[in-house]
Formats: C-alpha cells, structure tokens, sequence
C-alpha cells in the first residue's frame, strides 16, 4: 500500500476494527500479546523503557505499555486511529507516556526527532499489507538499539488452515492451504500470506536474532461455536488456555497469528543464552 491508500483504507474501518477487538478473539489476541511483551520487558531489564509502536493504529498495545511506566511513540498513517490512541490514553490516565506521530513504515527513514535507539520496536499486523521485500525490515532494525528488540506479528497461514477446517470443512481447508493471499474482513481488504520460518530467516538477514515465538488465538480457533465465548466463565477458561499454550511447542505453531521478537545484537556484550 502506499502512504495514502492505507490511510485511507484503515481510517474508514475503526468501527469495524473496534467490533473485531471487543469481540472474544480480539480480547484473546490482546490478552496473550501484553503477556509476550512483559516478558521482553522483564528480559530487556524491567525499564521504564522507550518502545516505537509502528502500525500501532488505536494503541490497543501502547496503552497498556504506558500503564506499566513506559513511553511509547505511536507511528500510524490514519489520523482518526491516532485521534483514538490520544482518546484511550487518556481514559488510562497515561498521555504524558504516549506520543503520536503520523507516518508508515515507509516515512520512518525521514522522520524528523525520531529516535533510532529505541528498547523494543514493535510491528503487528502491518507487514501482510505491505510488498515482499527486505526494506520494512531494515526501517525497523534501525531503529532499534544494540541489545534491544523487535516483536512482529501477523496471520499464521498454518491456522487459518485449521480454522477453515473447523469452521467450513475439508474443502474450504485445501482452498485455504492452496490460496497465496487472504481476505482481511474486518479492513475489505486482500494480504499476502508471511510464513513465521520466512520471515525469521528474513529477521536474520536484517540483522536481527529470533529469540522467542509465541502464538496466539490456538485454543479459540479450534472451538467453532463462538457463542460459547459469550459465556464469562467459559471465556475466562478460554484465555487461561490461550496464556499457558501461546509458548509452547507444537502449539504455538497452530495458532491464528505469530509472533517472533527478534534481537539486535550488541558487539559489546558477551551472547546470552537465549534460544
């Protein structure tokens, strides 16, 4: 997409985005992923740190982040989204640990003030919208600091096979594995398909290490009956679920969506003992 055709499409869809986000898999997603990102801040040494959200939209990630004591800078190409970041940061009480800048991906090379040593850079569920290509990558390893990280998420393909599977069956199964892109309903929009194997050998030659993958909506997307979802105990259970399976093997691999975070190495510090 370009600058202004994202802009266009995203603004136009916060309601549906918004509807997405509340509804039990969205809590799911959001739930395993502030879990993921405290643990790279315990890892990272606890802060308060400087993390750059770029796609960072509504700041569903961000907020929670500033409540924790960090400060997050948000880069997003649709002003309304950036307007609701503003809008629930203050609801959080937290609008002095939360900066808005409008921009993509693609501005971050020219971004006047922004800093290039940030703690941890985070990009979920912006790269399938963007053309193949080692450039997003580079934009992101810059900005980040030596020993710092970079967590990226985005559709597993492997999932939406299981999900296609549970939902409409063995047919729409083997069209889904056959299919290169995929329909994003809640933006009317089609995305390429990114592999979480690619795009760590893709994170390797960007310069960054792989040190953890998560995956995240495993359990929801197996149980086709989303109305039991709306049952708060049966829910409650649900997340617990997703919490406890989001890092381990082979579960984390059959999960509607990965994550890998990636580290920038530091020349001046021995290598740890990360996987």
């Amino acid at each position: 997409m370009t600058h202004q055709s994202a802009a266009d499409v995203f603004e136009d869809k916060l309601a549906d985005w918004r509807a997405w986000a509340e509804a039990p898999w969205g809590q799911i997603r959001f739930a395993v992923v502030e879990e993921t990102l405290r643990r790279q801040v315990a890892e990272l040494g606890g802060g308060p740190l400087r993390i750059l959200d770029v796609g960072g939209g509504d700041g569903r990630d961000a907020v929670p982040l500033a409540v924790a004591g960090h400060h997050v800078t948000i880069v997003d190409p649709a002003p309304g989204w950036l307007a609701e970041a503003q809008r629930r940061a203050t609801e959080a009480g937290v609008t002095d640990r939360i900066e808005t800048v409008s921009g993509s991906l693609d501005d971050l090379a020219a971004t006047d003030g922004l800093a290039s040593d940030f703690d941890l850079v985070l990009c979920h569920f912006v790269l399938h919208y963007r053309s193949p290509g080692p450039a997003d990558l580079v934009r992101l390893a810059a900005r980040v600091r030596p020993g710092g990280r970079v967590s990226v998420m985005a559709p597993n393909p492997e999932g939406r096979v299981v999900m296609a599977l549970t939902r409409r069956g063995p047919a729409a199964a083997l069209a889904e594995l056959e299919a290169d892109t995929m329909p994003s309903h809640a933006f009317d929009h089609t995305a390429r398909k990114i592999d979480a194997e690619d795009m760590a050998a893709e994170l390797a030659s960007a310069g960054l290490r792989v040190v953890h993958r998560y995956g995240a909506r495993i359990a929801n997307d197996f149980l086709a009956d989303d109305r039991l979802k709306q049952d708060a105990t049966y829910f409650a259970d649900l997340a617990r679920l997703e919490l406890a399976l989001c890092d381990r093997e082979p579960f984390l691999r059959m999960g509607g969506m990965w994550q890998l975070v990636a580290e920038k190495p530091d020349a001046s510090v021995p290598r740890t003992g990360h996987p």
